[in-house]
């Protein structure tokens, strides 16, 4: 399967720190699973470049930069992105198996 058969989901945080480790999880999951999903992370300083740049499917944010989703908001209405944060409990605790639901979720995958 192409790259672009996959959907694209990026996930933001503050630094993209906490998503990075998350991107592992989830995307060890989806081969597992065989779900057709490309997951990346970026922190929030430059995903409005991203959705700019790049074609993205859906967006899960981290729940602690939840005020990004009133700079963000007007350009992925624009683009059409679907998007949510990112359940506090699954955040917190690293679930990416509850993230990728989240994800495909939205995606409707």
């Amino acid at each position: 399967m192409s790259q672009r058969e996959h959907k694209k989901l990026l996930l933001i945080c503050a630094a993209g720190i906490t998503t990075g480790l998350l991107v592992r999880s989830i995307e060890k999951i989806a081969e597992e699973q065989k779900i057709p999903i490309h997951v990346f992370s970026a922190p929030s300083i430059v995903a409005q470049q991203i959705i700019k740049d790049d074609t993205i499917d859906a967006i899960l944010i981290g729940p602690q930069i939840s005020h990004e989703v009133k700079r963000l908001e007007d350009l992925l209405n624009y683009e059409k992105i679907p998007y949510r944060l990112i359940e506090k409990d699954s955040y917190k605790l690293l679930d990416g198996k509850s993230i990728l639901e989240q994800g495909m979720k939205i995606l409707k995958i």
